[in-house]
């Protein structure tokens, strides 16, 4: 018994730390799903494969977008001077391309996501089909929130 339930928890913990485990991350609100069924759809338009949730860049979107909020912020660049690559890998998420999304306002996400397809740079982000990870963090009251989209490959 004791080995099965051994053999168990190290399954768990290899799901919830496993970059490529979308079912193991954890934090990931509704808002943080719809984008991410936004953001595969305009990907798979384009032929691109989907993108997967990781709860090592979900850990580094949640935390920037904290940051942001906590430091009434606007920026790509963390109150610390971190950039987006820095906050992933810091994060625990060993990457070879690597970037970021954020929008402040948008009050859901289909708001956030259309007016991410809307911009050039962002929209270069969502259809990158080398990215093969991602994480989503929303953060902040209606009307002021952040939104915080990382994205990541191996």
């Amino acid at each position: 018994m004791r080995r099965t339930a051994a053999v168990l928890l190290l399954v768990l913990t290899s799901l919830l730390t496993d970059g490529h485990a979308a079912t193991a991350q954890p934090h990931v609100s509704d808002a943080a799903t719809r984008i991410l069924d936004l953001t595969n759809a305009a990907r798979a338009k384009a032929g691109c494969g989907p993108l997967r949730l990781s709860p090592a860049v979900g850990r580094a979107a949640r935390r920037h977008a904290r940051d942001l909020v906590r430091h009434e912020r606007y920026s790509h660049t963390g109150s610390d001077g971190s950039d987006p690559g820095e906050r992933i890998r810091s994060a625990g998420y060993r990457w070879h391309r690597a970037g970021e999304n954020i929008f402040l306002g948008p009050h859901d996400a289909q708001e956030a996501a259309q007016g991410w397809l809307r911009s050039p740079e962002h929209r270069a982000n969502i259809l990158n089909c080398a990215y093969r990870d991602t994480g989503i963090a929303v953060q902040g009251p209606p009307g002021h929130r952040m939104w915080v989209q990382d994205f990541a490959a191996r």
